[in-house]
């Protein structure tokens, strides 16, 4: 069984999530506790108790996403593990504290999850990526560009696009994930996004629903954080990749000397994500597990490939998915 660990992105937070593991696992409690520390805010409250208009603002959303799907690994990897030992907080974290025969092939993330992803394969550390997405979250809220962002149910990307086209000028509204074959996030500035979603229904989109997010992402105008948010980048500590992380923006592995530039390029380009999912089935992915508040990604993952999917978010469905990964041949 060769496996893809994959990771929501923002819009999957909802108020409750990840109080379950933070309950029952030591690692996923250190996790909300650290992001506690880094913030200088209780998050960990936001994202059990809410309130749901606190935790749906970009500054905090992009956080608990990134801090709950971390909680929900390390949970994994508290409960497949030998017994934890006592250790000078240097023992192996993400995918690396997991047994051979749980390790993914590939990891990935959904849009903001991209960073989820980073955290897994050991390229940064929980703490170095909390502060980057928070980083990220207020240059966007302070800087970035203003506008809305919905989900287009019933039209591929390439039909989307010739109704963007046809509808508003160059880059107010574009195509920002390509998400399966009949199911696109576009973004733009409110008036085009309203122009365009009454264009889109009119040419056959099955439902157009606005999203829950404060910021338009993986849009031209939020470029225009990128310099800051590099310049943050290079004060971080950046490792290789112990297992491939499949890139939103070229649906390939990412570089290793490149990850910080594509982060940037991550802003204002589209999220592969059919390519991405078609690229890890391709070469073997027949399993594709989902950690994080929901089934948001394997919702999209099942409309692209024949595979099996499995939800970890809390710890029945740890010891569920455990169950069902040992049962078929490592990666």
């Amino acid at each position: 069984m060769t496996r893809a660990f994959v990771f929501p992105g923002q819009g999957s937070q909802v108020v409750g999530m990840g109080r379950a593991v933070y309950q029952a696992s030591r690692r996923a409690r250190e996790i909300f506790d650290e992001a506690d520390r880094i913030l200088g805010y209780r998050l960990s409250a936001i994202c059990f108790e809410g309130p749901a208009e606190r935790l749906d603002d970009t500054a905090v959303a992009q956080p608990a996403v990134l801090t709950t799907s971390v909680a929900i690994l390390e949970a994994l990897a508290e409960a497949s593990a030998v017994p934890h030992r006592i250790s000078d907080g240097s023992e192996p974290r993400g995918v690396a504290a997991l047994p051979a025969d749980v390790v993914p092939a590939f990891v990935a993330g959904h849009s903001l999850g991209e960073y989820t992803a980073l955290v897994a394969a050991g390229v940064l550390t929980f703490g170095e990526a909390l502060r980057l997405v928070a980083e990220r979250g207020r240059l966007a809220a302070a800087g970035g560009a203003q506008g809305a962002m919905a989900a287009v149910l019933g039209l591929s990307a390439a039909a989307v696009e010739r109704v963007i086209d046809a509808t508003v000028p160059a880059g107010a509204a574009v195509v920002a994930n390509d998400n399966g074959p009949a199911q696109v996030t576009i973004a733009g500035d409110e008036a085009s996004l309203t122009k365009v979603s009454a264009a889109l229904t009119a040419a056959g989109a099955r439902k157009v629903v606005p999203l829950r997010i404060s910021a338009p992402f993986h849009f031209p105008a939020m470029g225009r954080i990128g310099p800051e948010l590099a310049a943050f980048m290079r004060g971080l500590t950046w490792r290789d990749p112990v297992v491939p992380i499949v890139a939103n923006v070229s649906a390939e592995p990412h570089l290793s000397g490149l990850i910080q530039e594509t982060l940037v390029r991550h802003l204002t380009q589209r999220v592969e994500w059919l390519r991405s999912v078609r690229y890890m089935a391709e070469r073997g992915a027949s399993t594709f597990v989902e950690l994080g508040a929901g089934e948001v990604v394997n919702g999209l993952v099942k409309r692209i490939a024949d595979v099996k999917l499995i939800n970890i978010q809390d710890p029945i469905s740890i010891g569920g998915a455990l169950r069902a990964l040992r049962q078929g041949a490592p990666a």
